[in-house]
């Protein structure tokens, strides 16, 4: 077996750990299981004890269960109007709940940017917030902006409004989708995560049709994993040039691993760079995983349904390169980060993680980390938290 190729990006050469080989081994098992459940094939779907121990998100960020149903049931139910199709993906993105978006569909008819009325869908979420049903997915909560409501949905529910304004007319004209992740930039609350994932959804629907070469953004925790594929530290301005490195030679690396993958769907789509991103994530989940004793066993719901892929990647127009150049900064940085505080904490598969917010960075950014990798790198921080919480017990 050939050792792993070096990257040079920038002037400067990369060698990969072998969490490197780590990436594409989980990238090709992870979708390997998700081929299987198509099919129909019983459990269990892998010998991997990680995989089979604790739940990951596809390798293809478009078979995750939201996306599936964004395409099917948001995107590709109603009118492809270039305002209603915004006007629906921006309502579903703002609370990533399909209990709420099926809600709101089936209590307002007709269920139109042109019929629109704040008083109705109003009604239809104080309806839910006071019957104390959850509007909002837990995993996708985003931090509201401060628009004169006591109430995180109507602060939400305006922001979309005003998005609304020119959003569409935004999409219609961008010369690359990089213009529309800095334009929703620019909005209080809409942070680097939140804008990216937006512009992704948006982009499974005709109103973006650009590249999936074209653009990426890559997150906290990507940054975490990409740096652990890496034995040097990797200057902010040479990760995405990585990223489309490893996304050029995919299949250089199965090849080299004696990796069977298949791709996406009957014309065998590569792993994008969305999805590079995205499971560079994982990644960094799954190596810390390594070695922990398994507190429980994933229980999954069996088969998946008909795969959807969305329809406006058959547009001529996806074909065209469209690369935003940005000026190289005189003075490259390695990105740092420091955390701000920490705001509460929750178990998850038997483990603890703290929400934290991070220097530098908008509430949109914070994030869930697991209290192993905190209690390395912030344990004063940890401590503020806890001696914050008992504090507020005395008060109670």
């Amino acid at each position: 077996m050939s050792p792993p190729l070096t990257v040079t990006v920038r002037g400067q050469t990369f060698e990969p750990t072998p969490v490197f080989d780590t990436f594409w081994r989980f990238a090709a098992e992870r979708h390997a299981i998700t081929e299987k459940r198509f099919k129909g094939l019983p459990a269990p779907w892998t010998v991997d004890p990680i995989l089979q121990v604790y739940p990951f998100c596809n390798t293809y960020r478009v078979l995750d269960r939201v996306s599936q149903y964004m395409i099917a049931e948001v995107i590709e139910k109603g009118s492809q109007d270039p305002s209603e199709l915004v006007f629906r993906i921006l309502l579903f993105n703002t609370f990533t709940s399909i209990n709420t978006y099926e809600t709101l569909r089936g209590a307002i008819t007709p269920f139109t940017w042109s019929t629109y009325e704040r008083a109705n869908y109003e009604r239809v979420l104080r309806r839910l917030y006071d019957d104390k049903v959850s509007i909002y997915t837990g995993a996708f909560q985003k931090p509201a902006p401060s628009l004169g409501f006591a109430e995180n949905f109507m602060n939400h529910l305006a922001l979309m409004e005003v998005l609304m304004k020119d959003l569409p007319m935004q999409c219609a004209k961008a010369e690359y989708i990089a213009d529309i992740f800095e334009w929703l930039c620019t909005f209080k609350s809409m942070g680097d995560f939140t804008a990216y994932q937006l512009v992704l959804n948006l982009s499974y629907s005709s109103v973006l049709n650009f590249s999936d070469y074209d653009f990426v953004v890559v997150g906290l925790g990507s940054r975490r994993g990409l740096q652990r594929c890496f034995k040097d530290l990797i200057p902010h301005a040479c990760e995405v040039d990585i990223i489309r490195w490893m996304q050029l030679t995919q299949s250089d690396h199965f090849s080299r691993l004696d990796l069977k993958f298949n791709g996406l769907g009957s014309g065998a789509r590569p792993i994008m760079l969305c999805d590079i991103e995205h499971t560079l994530c994982e990644v960094d989940k799954y190596v810390r995983k390594l070695g922990m004793p398994s507190r429980r066993t994933f229980q999954s719901s069996g088969a998946l349904p008909k795969m959807r892929l969305p329809q406006a990647w058959t547009l001529p127009a996806r074909r065209s390169l469209r690369i935003k150049c940005q000026e190289e900064a005189d003075v490259e940085f390695i990105e740092k980060f420091v955390v701000s505080s920490i705001q509460s904490h929750r178990g998850v598969e038997g483990e603890r993680e703290f929400l934290v917010y991070w220097e530098g960075y908008s509430s949109d950014d914070a994030s869930w980390e697991p209290e192993d990798v905190l209690a390395d790198d912030a344990p004063n921080a940890i401590r503020e938290y806890w001696k914050g919480v008992k504090a507020r017990k005395a008060c109670l």
